[in-house]
């Protein structure tokens, strides 16, 4: 089982690329997605029970999307301050969880006060759920219709 996890708050407009994506995809077999506002200690437990895992969340001051495999490391700190590699270590020491784990970062471009996605970051959309849909191999019709 493959598990997609999309991190973002809404309410700082283009930090909301990561839910917006995740639940613009529609349901594939193998695959389960959540969408969460940041990670927290009780969606660790979870990673014991599935094969790989993908973060997708906004990059800040970043020019492309990237897609890149990340491990655990030592961080402190809950929500936002727990990035995914924390997470990944978190779950590693508390649940013996070690799934591969990639994280796809999409550009964002507005991360004011404020719902909704910058022009900039919408045109960012396609591209990345074609990016999803290659690492789920699925091809590109991962969105719904």
């Amino acid at each position: 089982m493959d598990l997609v996890i999309g991190i973002g708050n809404r309410l700082r407009k283009d930090d909301g690329i990561g839910p917006t994506l995740v639940e613009s995809l529609r349901p594939i077999d193998g695959a389960e997605f959540h969408v969460v506002h940041q990670l927290t200690p009780d969606l660790a437990p979870r990673l014991s029970e599935i094969d790989r895992v993908l973060f997708v969340d906004a990059a800040i001051n970043a020019a492309e999307i990237t897609l890149e495999p990340v491990a655990p490391a030592q961080g402190h700190g809950i929500g936002h301050a727990m990035t995914p590699t924390a997470f990944l270590d978190l779950a590693a020491i508390a649940f013996d969880a070690k799934p591969p784990a990639w994280l796809l970062a999409v550009p964002g471009y507005d991360f004011g006060i404020g719902e909704g996605l910058s022009l900039e970051a919408r045109l960012r959309l396609p591209e990345a759920t074609r990016t999803i849909g290659m690492w789920l191999g699925t091809g590109s019709e991962t969105a719904r219709v």
